[in-house]
């Protein structure tokens, strides 16, 4: 391995881990301190470990006590996008993204399967999201003719998207509302629902500023 080898993976390494400590997760304590410290031991020993070549497992816990303490989806998102911005034709850097790419897409599957959605729509949302992230990584585990890798996301792709399914066909549809002018959030919500308990959907739903002066026209759970 060429020094030029080592000092570019080792750089895409500590992109990830950067990123990984940025993922949204708010625990503290010793959690949240076991993962600054792996992260931490990782990210010095990058050269070493990338020459080595086996960075993987410690990663792996990286990303895994990342969620544990509460990592999102779109920090996770913001990881993969770490390494999926890497471009190098460089072996070395190529395991580096590949094999963080990977751990981003299982703990992404893993966020997602613990969330609670409020609509079709989000669910939708979160399928097409999925969508985008694992065509890429199927693609090049099939360009690089790795059967085993390449059934291993196809599976965990699949798992994903039927989870999803399943779970959002019960949830209400998301549709469109016009009123003709702006209203208090609760009175809206009582037109619209006859239920002023579900003001709350609405200021969500519609990320209103003021409860007081609501716009009229906007999106609603269908029921």
């Amino acid at each position: 391995m060429t020094p030029t080898d080592r000092r570019e993976g080792a750089r895409a390494l500590q992109a990830v881990l950067t990123a990984i400590l940025a993922s949204g997760g708010v625990g503290t304590g010793q959690d949240a301190a076991d993962l600054r410290r792996r992260v931490g031991a990782l990210s010095a020993s990058a050269s070493d470990r990338v020459e080595a070549g086996d960075f993987g497992p410690d990663l792996r816990a990286c990303f895994e006590a990342a969620t544990y303490i509460g990592a999102t989806f779109d920090g996770m998102n913001a990881v993969w996008l770490a390494a999926s911005g890497v471009t190098s034709d460089r072996g070395p850097v190529r395991r580096v993204v590949q094999t963080s790419v990977r751990f981003a897409l299982v703990q992404m599957c893993i966020i997602l399967s613990r969330t609670t959605f409020q609509s079709r729509a989000d669910v939708d949302a979160a399928v097409a999201r999925i969508n985008t992230v694992f065509e890429p990584a199927e693609e090049f585990a099939a360009d690089g003719l790795n059967a085993t890798v390449y059934r291993a996301l196809v599976a965990l792709h699949a798992a994903t998207i039927r989870d999803l399914t399943q779970r959002g066909r019960p949830l209400p549809r998301v549709v469109a509302f016009d009123v003709g002018g702006s209203l208090p959030a609760l009175t809206l919500s009582n037109r619209l629902y006859g239920d002023g308990s579900r003001v709350g959907e609405l200021i969500a739903e519609n990320r209103v500023v003021h409860p007081l002066f609501m716009r009229g026209a906007g999106r609603a759970l269908a029921n």
